[in-house]
């Protein structure tokens, strides 16, 4: 693959309005894709990056049936030479009849790309075994029990979103966690099982920065350094919601001076990590359907707070 990260791992959190998509070149130039909305911008980075149409995808990640993260991925299978994995969140027996959804997972099949159906907890080293390179990247994937899927269903509590596939990166002391569209009982469940514990480099916020997927005092104690929401506030959901938005200016204001950026406003946001877990952030501007224009990166921390937090709040109070 002629891609060369020259031994950094780059991550791509591309601006796609409200919904979610990460691209992963790991230090030995495999791809990961983490949720996929927008394929033809997907296809149109993976090819200024060097990546022709006969290359390879080392793993996709379906965090849940939305089509805000799923809707791209099909196309992506069919483009590329090949897949080598496919990880889509539990196939429990009260899957909805979503067409676009069934249709990745009968291309897969066809395709004999190797599909699992996440329950509780995995990890991947998608260059070496830590057998071989201790420090080598790790995906931790983390999938809500079908124990914990059933008492939500049984309390009629239970949405789409509940099912959502948690992920972590880790690269030397390089932490990011990719959220999906987590909500209030799944952060729960994972922190009865202490699987969220250790604090963060990096955040995606979940589910777009609404109330039911952000509290201050989680993102408080997970202490991202950078926190990103991947939405459009002027989408038809309108997300991040309110609260989210005050959560998010808390946050911003707080004595630690974290980044709190939204992709609306920084366009697709790109993450270098060294080997030993150094990282620097920078951003395109891009609008969601435009492709990322490369030759154009900025440093994201400049200003600090890319997003004027207290003003979408302000505007998010008008009637």
């Amino acid at each position: 693959m002629p891609i060369n990260t020259n031994g950094q791992m780059w991550i791509y959190c591309v601006n796609v309005g409200q919904g979610d998509t990460t691209v992963v070149v790991t230090p030995e130039n495999n791809i990961i894709i983490i949720d996929a909305m927008r394929a033809k911008k997907i296809i149109n980075l993976l090819s200024d990056l060097g990546m022709t149409d006969q290359g390879e995808i080392e793993h996709i990640v379906v965090s849940h049936p939305h089509n805000d993260h799923y809707s791209g991925v099909e196309r992506l299978i069919n483009h590329y030479q090949e897949v080598h994995a496919l990880t889509l969140t539990s196939l429990w027996r009260y899957t909805e009849n979503k067409p676009g959804y069934n249709n990745i997972i009968n291309t897969a099949v066809q395709k004999e790309i190797p599909i699992s159906f996440l329950s509780g907890y995995t990890q991947v080293f998608p260059d070496k075994s830590p057998l071989v390179d201790p420090n080598t990247l790790r995906m931790e994937l983390l999938g809500p029990s079908n124990q914990f899927i059933e008492l939500l269903h049984d309390a009629k509590e239970l949405t789409t979103n509940h099912r959502s596939i948690i992920a972590r990166l880790l690269l030397g002391n390089f932490l990011m966690v990719i959220a999906g569209d987590a909500q209030m009982e799944t952060w729960s469940h994972f922190d009865s099982e202490q699987m969220l514990a250790d604090p963060c480099s990096v955040l995606r916020a979940a589910h777009h920065g609404s109330a039911n997927g952000t509290q201050f005092e989680r993102i408080t104690r997970l202490a991202a350094e950078v926190l990103i929401v991947s939405s459009d506030p002027n989408g038809k959901d309108k997300l991040p919601d309110l609260i989210g938005r005050a959560t998010f200016l808390r946050y911003a204001e707080s004595s630690r001076k974290p980044s709190v950026a939204l992709t609306f406003n920084t366009g697709t946001i790109k993450i270098e990590v060294e080997p030993n877990g150094r990282y620097d952030v920078f951003h395109y501007g891009e609008g969601k359907s435009e492709n990322i224009p490369l030759q154009n990166v900025q440093p994201l921390t400049q200003p600090q707070n890319p997003t004027d937090w207290r003003a979408l709040t302000q505007s998010g109070l008008t009637p």
